[in-house]
């Protein structure tokens, strides 16, 4: 008879660290899992497609934004400008084209790169000169060299005409006697003069433009009156041996010729030059063009902008004046009783300034 075979007692599984270590696979950790073998294969095929994508297509796609529109023309010719692919552009890039020397004799040295103020990249309407008046105040306001100037602001800013300022040009002009309270005439001219009777929107006042209408007589040299009434005046823009030679030839053939040149001569350089130079004639030659503009060179101001507004409203001080000496350029405060409410504007140096002068650029 055969056996009676009894099940197998359950025992417990000992779940000691040798049982536990047996049962695991070790190797586990260095076979990588199914999805995270599928995520990162499509993340570096997002990015691949992307890049073909974009070379294929357009630079554009992978630009930081339009360019200005003053580059237009180079747009699709990266190299222009990067000559350092995934660098700044260089200053010697900029130089290419540009060439307009130092903004200032006492600049710090050396001067920051042309890419720190002129931002390209901001679309077609952004304009270069404009640029962020921080960049400005880094200099002026910590160096000693430089005027201090941060905001368009009292205190802030520079004045414009201050006491110490003088004209020490050689020329005689007294604006109350052009400009009485009372209505007069001298010499057939009917006083008060208007400002734009002499004064031109942004052009030079000149003698022979503005001032011969009323003062020719100041050219006069015939004290004798021999030469007629058609007498031609003195020449005007030469210097005294060239008029003295006028007045030779005037006068050659003439009887007394020799005391006639000497009566003209003093009567045209002491009587009639003196009327509106200090000192008698000029030894050197005028500007034929006008008077060179020697107040805030570094500054842009258009008076074809302020056409609404009435010559006396910033130039108060003109109607008043006897000296000639006196600069008659408003002060700041007149600016900001129009300007003052923008802030934009006071923020913004670029309105008033340019860092260079664009007529300095040199041809390339």
């Amino acid at each position: 008879m055969a056996k009676e075979e009894k099940p197998l007692e359950y025992q417990k599984r000992i779940r000691d660290t040798k049982g536990v270590a047996q049962r695991l696979d070790l190797n586990y950790l260095s076979r990588p899992a199914l999805l995270a073998r599928l995520r990162r294969g499509l993340i570096w095929g997002s990015v691949a497609a992307a890049a073909i994508l974009g070379l294929g297509t357009s630079r554009r796609a992978v630009m930081n934004g339009n360019v200005s529109a003053a580059h237009a023309s180079i747009e699709d010719k990266c190299q222009s400008c990067h000559t350092i692919a995934f660098a700044k552009v260089p200053d010697k890039a900029c130089e290419t084209c540009h060439n307009v020397g130092v903004h200032h004799l006492n600049a710090v040295q050396p001067p920051p790169p042309c890419s720190q103020c002129h931002v390209e990249h901001e679309g077609s309407s952004h304009q270069l000169a404009k640029v962020a008046s921080g960049n400005c105040a880094t200099c002026h306001a910590n160096n000693p060299k430089v005027k201090p100037a941060t905001e368009f602001r009292p205190g802030k800013h520079p004045e414009f005409s201050t006491a110490t300022m003088v004209d020490t040009r050689p020329i005689k002009l007294n604006h109350a006697i052009h400009m009485p309270s009372a209505p007069k005439k001298i010499r057939n001219i009917q006083l008060p003069m208007k400002c734009a009777d002499c004064h031109t929107m942004d052009k030079p006042t000149t003698f022979e433009a503005n001032c011969k209408s009323c003062h020719a007589r100041e050219l006069e040299f015939d004290v004798r009156h021999v030469l007629g009434p058609d007498a031609p005046p003195a020449p005007h823009t030469r210097d005294p041996q060239t008029i003295r030679a006028f007045i030779m030839a005037a006068y050659q053939g003439m009887p007394n010729s020799a005391t006639l040149v000497r009566e003209s001569e003093d009567y045209l350089f002491q009587r009639k030059c003196v009327y509106c130079h200090e000192g008698g004639a000029p030894q050197a030659v005028p500007n034929p063009t006008g008077i060179t503009r020697k107040w805030f060179t570094r500054s842009e101001f258009e008076h074809k902008a302020h056409r609404a507004v009435k010559c006396e409203d910033c130039h108060d001080r003109a109607r008043a004046s006897t000296k000639t000496s006196d600069v008659l350029i408003p002060k700041m405060d007149k600016c900001l009783s129009c300007h003052g409410d923008s802030r934009a504007e006071l923020d913004r140096c670029s309105v008033c300034h340019l860092y260079h002068k664009p007529n300095l650029e040199q041809p390339r």
